[in-house]
């Protein structure tokens, strides 16, 4: 740490840890904002998440709320942080003699391109049901009147990835359009719901009184149960002007330790791939290391699972997964994972006449594949398994030691490597299987080159 710690009382700390966890908790509930305000709900959850979702407003969130929503619709897009993201509600059609107005459209890539990267579509229904023939006109427009710098419009064909989906009630019909993942509120409120777990002091707390809020407003939507209680939030709140000099220390010294779990999450996804390399020859066993600038997406696959069938760049792949996070770090655990990218364009749209590469590898490794595949992650010991979805395959769990955190992750992470791509050829071998069958099938080709098997130890 650059910094020494700033002595804590343990008296007033204890004193200001009693009082706000034995707060009163039958103060009447007040009326949430949202139950106040006037208009369709619709149009405000609207303007909320676009206010939420945009790392550039001042609520203190940064990417967190973005990316969290992105993961829950199933969309991912690497180093958030790296790009430039742009955000628009009530986003007319650009189509001569095309008619319509999609409610919210996120756009995201460099600041120094002339046009968006990707960008994901968003219908929103709360009461309302789905206009005739709405969503299918929004999938086969091609271009929309959205600001991205010096342009005022976005056309779909320069998008490497375009992702669609139909915000709705739980109990709501889904999309029209296939092309529409239709995502219900409930999913979205556990996934705002999650962040807010423990954070009470991670963030501004006026925001963190928004966010609730809206949270709050989405479960009356779903009439979902809520075990959250505005009012005891308000006092818990009111205890930070009681307790301000000791909860800035406090803030302090969690701001320090921060920085310190930040440096060794930084520390990690610059040096694991160089340690790998130590004790595994990559060259010889065809094999492939990719780290990231995300500490969420680090991986290592055989080189035989990374192709381009489409010749377009749009590049899809297989590959297994740990991330040194700064939470995974905070947990102590390290979380190894079989992963099918589910955000890619060649991933998950259907080619031809048949399904996307993700459809038809998820089915036959859930049916015929499944009993082989279960015997193999029976023999690494997996913790989970979902081969019935695209996304993470399979897990497993790895305890680190909190004396001696980076040690532990190089150590776990090459007993993770030697259990799923070194002594396990079974596994690999039935997933090649999957890959290839899926493969031949959806682009009527043969992947390039050959698959090279395990990964080798170094001599």
């Amino acid at each position: 740490m650059t910094e020494e710690v700033p002595d804590l009382d343990p008296g007033d700390l204890e004193a200001f840890i009693e009082e706000y966890l034995q707060l009163d908790r039958q103060v009447q509930r007040p009326e949430g904002l949202y139950s106040v305000l006037s208009g369709p709900r619709e149009k405000q959850y609207q303007d909320s998440l676009r206010y939420f979702l945009d790392p550039q407003k001042p609520h203190g969130f940064d990417e967190t709320l973005l990316e969290a929503f992105l993961e829950c619709l199933g969309v991912h897009h690497h180093d958030l942080q790296g790009q430039h993201v742009e955000l628009e509600t009530e986003v007319q059609i650009a189509d001569a003699g095309s008619d319509g107005r999609i409610d919210l459209i996120i756009c995201g890539g460099s600041a120094l391109s002339d046009h968006p990267r990707w960008a994901v579509f968003l219908e929103l229904k709360v009461g309302a049901t789905e206009g005739q023939n709405q969503t299918p006109t929004y999938a086969e427009a091609d271009r929309w009147n959205f600001s991205w710098f010096d342009s005022d419009e976005v056309a779909v064909d320069r998008l490497t990835d375009t992702d669609y989906a139909y915000l709705k009630r739980d109990s709501a019909d889904d999309a029209t359009a296939d092309s529409f993942r239709s995502v219900a509120w409930k999913a979205i409120v556990g996934t705002f719901d999650r962040q807010l777990q423990g954070s009470l002091f991670d963030y501004p707390h006026r925001s963190v009184v928004q966010l609730t809020d809206f949270i709050q407003s989405l479960k009356e939507t779903e009439h979902m149960d809520s075990p959250f209680d505005e009012s005891q939030l308000s006092e818990r709140l009111n205890l930070y002007f009681e307790y301000s000099d000791l909860i800035e220390q406090v803030e302090k010294a969690n701001s320090q330790f921060e920085s310190d779990f930040e440096d060794l999450s930084k520390y990690l996804r610059s040096s694991w791939e160089t340690r790998l390399r130590e004790s595994y020859d990559f060259e010889e066993s065809r094999w492939l290391a990719s780290p990231s600038s995300n500490p969420k997406w680090q991986g290592l696959l055989p080189a035989y699972w990374d192709q381009d069938p489409l010749n377009s760049d749009s590049t899809m792949r297989l590959y297994f997964r740990h991330s040194p996070t700064t939470d995974s770090l905070r947990n102590r655990t390290l979380t190894f994972r079989l992963r099918l990218p589910p955000q890619r364009y060649v991933h998950t749209t259907p080619q031809g006449e048949g399904q996307s590469f993700n459809d038809e590898f998820t089915s036959l490794a859930s049916t015929e594949y499944a009993g082989r595949l279960d015997g193999a992650f029976t023999a690494v010991g997996v913790d989970e398994t979902r081969l019935g979805s695209a996304s993470t395959l399979c897990s497993k769990e790895y305890p680190l030691d909190p004396q001696n955190l980076a040690g532990s992750y190089f150590e776990q992470l090459d007993a993770a490597v030697r259990e799923f791509c070194v002594d396990n050829p079974e596994l690999l071998t039935v997933l090649n299987e999957v890959f290839e069958q899926t493969y031949e099938t959806v682009f009527e080709a043969e992947p390039v080159g050959k698959f090279s098997g395990p990964l080798q130890a170094e001599q």
